[in-house]
């Protein structure tokens, strides 16, 4: 818990960066990590499964169905007597939902740690720039152009220091340097980090239907398209009664 509490203090909206970005490195990652912890309270604290049972025989029959994976049957169908049949309808995900949406959470975050350490490397400090731009915004005259020098005096600073490290650097050493000695670096930089949070983003789609055993890129879509409609899960396969 300790671990969890550090983690989720340490996780904290920036000001170098854009709503989109917030929306994908802040608030997905606390939403994906709030429901990981809830769903692991209840499968290891509560309990996961029900069964109709002897009580008995219910314990042990709850925690064997639990760790031998489940499967679904329709309403509507027969039991399957076949061995192999129940194995080929067999779910095996359920015991690692949590551990998965740890890891979603976790890549969610990545493109932003990311941006962090490289774009330090430009000699900008980015989010101190904007913190003072905020400040000189709404500071009295005498304080508004103390801050807007401090402001210039970096920008330029940094500037003649990328021109010093250009002054006779090869084409070579310009293109592995990704526009550090071209004063494009931080663009450079911010585009590729929006670039891997559109990568993240479809690499999790595709990540999520091999989970779940989806051949359907449009699931998540369909899911919502059963909640909007009332469509019954026990009857669409989705989140539904399962038998060991």
């Amino acid at each position: 818990m300790n671990f969890l509490s550090s983690a989720v203090t340490a996780i904290k909206p920036r000001l170098d960066d854009s709503g989109i970005d917030r929306l994908n490195y802040y608030y997905s990652t606390m939403v994906i990590m709030v429901l990981s912890v809830t769903i692991t309270a209840k499968q290891y604290v509560g309990s996961p499964l029900q069964c109709w049972f002897t009580k008995a025989w219910e314990q042990y029959a709850e925690n064997y169905c639990f760790v031998y994976n489940t499967y679904w049957v329709r309403p509507d169908e027969d039991v399957p007597e076949s061995v192999d049949t129940r194995i080929a309808q067999q779910l095996i995900y359920y015991q690692w939902v949590p551990f998965i949406m740890a890891l979603e959470a976790a890549l969610f975050y990545l493109p932003v740690i990311f941006w962090s350490q490289v774009s330090n490397k430009s000699g900008l400090n980015i989010e101190n720039l904007v913190r003072l731009a905020v400040a000189a915004e709404i500071a009295e005259d005498a304080g508004k152009e103390k801050k807007v020098n401090i402001i210039c005096t970096h920008l330029e600073d940094s500037v003649e220091l990328q021109h010093s490290r250009s002054e006779g650097a090869s084409f070579l050493r310009h293109i592995t340097k990704f526009g550090q000695l071209d004063g494009t670096y931080v663009s450079n930089v911010y585009l590729l980090t929006k670039i891997l949070y559109v990568i993240n983003l479809t690499g999790q789609f595709f990540m999520m239907n091999k989970f779940l055993g989806q051949n359907d890129p449009y699931w998540g879509i369909h899911i919502l398209s059963d909640i909007l409609t009332g469509t019954d899960w026990e009857l669409s396969g989705e989140f539904n009664k399962k038998l060991c």
